[in-house]
């Protein structure tokens, strides 16, 4: 039998291999037309990163929840560590980008790449993500064994210390985000698939 801080480790680099794949994939298609390839090859190396890069975010987005949940059976002094409830802040932020990353091609289809805002609008969503998730990574770090990915750089990103929000506050912030994700889905005009050329 193995322990949670095993199995939290294993999803953990699960999550992080295929958000690497969707994020590296979402910049080649960004980016494919200032790449030197053969005009032959172009459209069939866009369209095996567009998969990759769909498949790595919503693999990802399948075992984030998992990874989420496993770090917080695994951590100890779990009460009132502000580094566990960073965590969890950026958690959600990395899960809201890739969310939006998976949502945003789904229903724009794959040529939204050729058209250059939402490509660049897409692929900035996936680099976002991806530091999102790295900054959970870093903190999950510092709480396991007292070293993050980002200890090489000068400047550390304030996460010793956390506000906690009254359960008021938090209750009218999950309801302004249920509002929002309602009329996004319900009363937003219909988005048209762009269809590759």
């Amino acid at each position: 039998m193995f322990g949670a801080d095993t199995f939290h480790t294993a999803m953990a680099e699960i999550v992080v291999g295929t958000m690497v794949l969707a994020t590296v994939c979402a910049v080649g298609c960004a980016s494919i037309r200032y790449i030197p390839v053969p005009a032959d090859k172009r459209e069939s190396l866009m369209v095996t990163m567009d998969k990759a890069s769909m498949a790595g975010a919503s693999m990802a987005l399948l075992f984030m929840p998992i990874a989420i949940m496993s770090g917080n059976f695994a951590a100890e002094n779990t009460v009132g560590n502000d580094l566990l409830y960073n965590k969890f802040v950026y958690s959600g932020l990395a899960l809201g980008f890739w969310a939006a990353f998976v949502v945003g091609r789904v229903r724009m289809g794959p040529g939204l790449w050729e058209v250059r805002p939402l490509g660049i609008l897409q692929s900035s969503t996936a680099v976002m993500a991806f530091l999102m998730t790295t900054m959970a990574s870093s903190i999950g770090g510092k709480l396991v064994r007292g070293e993050s990915l980002f200890d090489v750089l000068p400047i550390w990103f304030p996460s010793d210390s956390a506000v906690v929000l009254p359960i008021w506050a938090s209750a009218a912030l999950l309801v302004v985000g249920m509002a929002a994700l309602f009329v996004v889905f319900r009363m937003s005009p219909r988005t048209e698939r762009i269809q590759l050329e």
